[in-house]
């Protein structure tokens, strides 16, 4: 009682057979969990001062807490819509239609130049993120590595 091994479904003549994969309903970019880690080694490296140097001194522990907050919370969040983006202490959300160009700061992050003017940062996007952002935008931003 073997079955045989069945041919594998050829495409119909109509159909293309290389598809582009289907778009995710929305992408977030974050800073890395992996950064916790050091989080952690931060609140080790603290300990001996805080256990030490009186009951004021457990408040160095603010420090490790605030760093871990801000990795959790800090995101961009993208879908074919609109761009939310989360900091530390609030965030904002806005159209893809609302956003004139795209700018590198210094660190390499990038920031929305909106039509008003104002530059908003995207935390946790990185030039190496662009071919992403490019096809969540729905082309409303060019992809420059497909350009030549």
């Amino acid at each position: 009682m073997s079955e045989t091994p069945q041919e594998p479904e050829q495409p119909e003549p109509g159909q293309d057979a290389a598809r582009e994969p289907a778009l995710p309903t929305s992408l977030t970019f974050r800073i890395t969990p992996v950064s916790l880690l050091a989080v952690l080694a931060i609140a080790v490296c603290a300990t001996p001062l805080a256990t030490t140097a009186g009951p004021w001194a457990l408040l160095i522990y603010l420090i490790p807490l605030a760093i871990m907050v801000w990795i959790l919370r800090t995101r961009t969040t993208v879908d074919p819509q609109r761009v939310a983006v989360r900091t530390f202490f609030g965030g904002s959300s806005f159209g893809w239609d609302e956003i004139a160009s795209l700018r590198l700061n210094e660190r390499r992050w990038l920031k929305a130049v909106l039509h008003s003017g104002k530059e908003v940062r995207l935390p946790a996007v990185r030039v190496r993120d662009l071919p992403r952002l490019s096809a969540m935008s729905g082309g409303r931003l060019p992809d420059p590595t497909s350009q030549e």
